[in-house]
């Protein structure tokens, strides 16, 4: 497949610290999940949330439970991984287990080539005890090249245009790999804000500052529409979220009280994944801004209510 140039690129884009709490009332209501089973194109759900302490066969049940990754990766392609790894603390990023199976199953399915778009923090693999067995797959990586690229956002409200990772060009299929977390400015952290990872500090600096220079959370409503607009440059082809284990405070960096759900959670739609995700938190969807600006700009349904969930263990 040939890369997609800049033109037909913007055309195509479009907490609790207690188990007790998470056992008990994660969500408002109870949600139904959808018969078991190898799912059908017609019953493919919006939002596949799998529990279980191995999070690497988590993630696999998740994303087969959506077609497999056969359905988002075809051989030859370039694939672009945004993973939430660039911090030290557990619970501030994604388990290099969930990442180590996202390699396997892009490989599996036939990728020319693995681009890591953020690069992670140092001894980040050696977290896994998967790292020896998958060190081939590991060595086959491409890492950023930390060029980037000024790209203008149709529909932007707060931005306008944005600096971004000229490697997002350059992938046929764009996965984003982030984790369910606590964050001081924004209060939740997940797939959409992890697209600021793409942004070098310059872009960044002006979503926290913007133009009245409050300080670095002074202007909320700014920071979310941001993100919001940021997340118009791309749609990504399949969201994960790891919800296993998270800091509920003193996010993104940590460290602090941590959460443990063991939930590996998959969706082809960021706005529904984070509407997910947040409740893990003990937040609803419309309460975090930049979920209600993303659904404003119309990239997805974040009301359950309306969502095919379909909630499994292994």
């Amino acid at each position: 497949m040939r890369k997609i140039n800049r033109r037909s690129f913007l055309k195509k884009s479009g907490l609790l610290g207690a188990g007790a709490l998470m056992a008990g009332s994660i969500f408002s209501r109870p949600l139904k999940a959808m018969a078991q089973g190898s799912p059908s194109q017609t019953a493919i759900p919006d939002i596949v949330s799998v529990k279980g302490k191995d999070y690497f066969s988590s993630t696999l049940k998740a994303v087969e439970e959506l077609g497999g990754m056969e359905a988002f990766v075809k051989k030859g392609d370039r694939v672009g991984l945004l993973v939430n790894s660039p911090f030290k603390n557990l619970g501030a990023y994604v388990s290099p287990d969930i990442t180590l199976a996202m390699v396997k199953m892009c490989n599996d399915a036939g990728a020319r080539e693995i681009r890591y778009l953020k690069d992670p923090h140092k001894g980040y693999w050696e977290k896994s005890a998967l790292a020896a067995k998958y060190s081939e797959a590991l060595k086959g990586l491409k890492y950023e090249s930390g060029d980037h690229v000024k790209m203008d956002i149709p529909g932007g409200i707060s931005l306008k245009d944005a600096k971004v990772s000229k490697d997002l060009l350059d992938c046929n299929v764009f996965i984003n790999v982030s984790i369910a977390k606590h964050h001081d400015g924004v209060h939740y952290s997940g797939a959409l804000k992890n697209m600021m990872g793409l942004c070098p500090f310059s872009t960044n600096s002006y979503f926290h500052w913007g133009t009245l220079k409050l300080g670095w959370y002074g202007d909320l409503d700014h920071l979310s529409q941001c993100i919001a607009d940021l997340n118009l440059i791309r749609k990504p082809d399949l969201c994960i979220s790891d919800a296993t284990v998270f800091i509920t405070e003193n996010g993104p960096y940590g460290p602090g009280k941590l959460a443990r759900p063991e939930r590996v959670v998959a969706s082809r739609n960021r706005v529904s994944l984070d509407g997910y995700c947040c409740r893990l938190l003990g937040r609803q969807p419309e309460e975090v801004l930049m979920i209600r600006k993303a659904a404003q700009h119309g990239m997805g349904e974040m009301s359950l209510e309306k969502l095919r969930v379909k909630e499994l263990s292994v």
